[in-house]
């Protein structure tokens, strides 16, 4: 799946909060060792770019403090450029101590006195260890595909071989992931680490973040639209009825998706850009071709913008089933409602127009077709 993070991801970074004059209960200092009188600068997160909110000059000894600003709560940085910097997730009440190297704030730097820093540091620390396990287990794939000359049939047998590894690493880390923000569902930073979560399987838990985060931070707007966003998710649950899609086909005539209804229908996000999606897609024209005189439909969203090359797809892959678009990209509403983060993205719904699985593909999308039309 081509994973672009479109929901959570922006949410953490859409709005700045204006920060106040300092006050006597924050403080951010720390001293800094290997220091050669550089300037430090302190750093707010926005959507599209940091905005620099205050800045220091270390002194003869690397000590530092911060003095002209109040953060409310949100993510921040401290750094001496953009390659050399240190996250920090700061509140208007914390007394911070910052020490490391000036010279490698990443990964020497260490916080006393920000609870919600310490706990974005663990985060990341889990994150970090998934990332060297699964960048070993790539690099050792990508040799045995450089020094033996295969098919595509030796090649998928050999992905199938390290795709067991693979989800192994993924659950212990998800495992690890899912217990530290189950005990940390008031904490800020863990709008951050649930991204790495699939909301289909893990709802509950953004039940529990979403509850825990708008009692604690009842009016800051990140929380806010996280709660819209989880509420958009819990809308669109295996269980729940489809909420309904209107979009224009190729020929500019409106299909709806409740047109459809009375049928076990498959709504298929795609893209003509999007690999994966091609890739998948000679298995759902297969697919498509044996079920759909028993009952059985697709209706297919694509995330496209440009038309031609939309509709040359669709002609090259043989596609021809009930094909919707309102060539926004990314902001395609469906998508949106749907809370779609990534394609190829499938929902199946039964007659009576109620989600019963998502995400299906291959075979395991071919298996429940059968079972369900039984």
């Amino acid at each position: 799946m081509q994973k672009i993070l479109i929901s959570l991801s922006v949410i953490l970074l859409l709005s700045f909060c204006d920060g106040n004059k300092k006050n006597s209960s924050f403080q951010l200092k720390g001293t800094l060792s290997d220091s050669k009188a550089e300037t430090l600068y302190l750093e707010k997160l926005g959507s599209s770019k940091q905005v620099i909110i205050d800045s220091v000059i270390l002194d003869e000894n690397g000590n530092f403090e911060f003095t002209n600003y109040t953060p409310k709560i949100g993510f921040y940085r401290i750094k001496t450029n953009d390659k050399n910097f240190a996250m920090l997730v700061l509140d208007s009440t914390d007394k911070v101590t910052i020490t490391g190297s000036v010279k490698d704030l990443g990964n020497t730097f260490k916080v006393e006195g920000s609870p919600e820093t310490t706990i974005f540091i663990e985060y990341n620390n889990l994150s970090k260890s998934r990332d060297i396990k699964l960048d070993s287990l790539n690099k050792e794939f990508q040799l045995l595909m450089e020094t033996n000359k295969m098919d595509s049939k030796r090649m998928d047998s050999l992905s199938a071989i390290f795709e067991g590894p693979y989800n192994s690493i993924i659950n212990q880390t998800n495992t690890l992931m899912v217990d530290k923000i189950s005990k940390n569902t008031n904490m800020y930073s863990s709008i951050m680490a649930i991204q790495a979560l699939d909301p289909d399987k893990y709802s509950d838990l953004y039940k529990s973040l979403d509850a825990g985060l708008s009692k604690k931070f009842p009016n800051d707007k990140n929380v806010i639209m996280f709660h819209e966003v989880v509420e958009r998710m819990l809308s669109t649950n295996v269980g729940q009825f489809a909420p309904e899609i209107s979009l224009p086909s190729p020929d500019g005539k409106e299909i709806a998706l409740s047109s459809l209804k009375g049928k076990l229908v498959l709504i298929d996000f795609w893209a003509s850009w999007c690999g994966p999606c091609r890739k998948e897609m000679p298995n759902v024209v297969k697919i498509y071709s044996k079920f759909k005189n028993k009952g059985f439909e697709i209706y297919g969203v694509s995330l496209d913008q440009d038309k031609e090359k939309w509709m040359e797809a669709i002609t090259k892959d043989g596609i021809n089933w009930p094909q919707v678009s309102d060539l926004k990209y990314w902001d395609n509403v469906a998508a949106r409602i749907y809370n779609v983060q990534g394609i190829p993205y499938t929902v199946l719904i039964d007659k009576d127009g109620k989600i019963i699985a998502k995400n299906l593909r291959g075979q395991e999308l071919e298996k429940k077709i059968a079972e369900v039309l039984k």
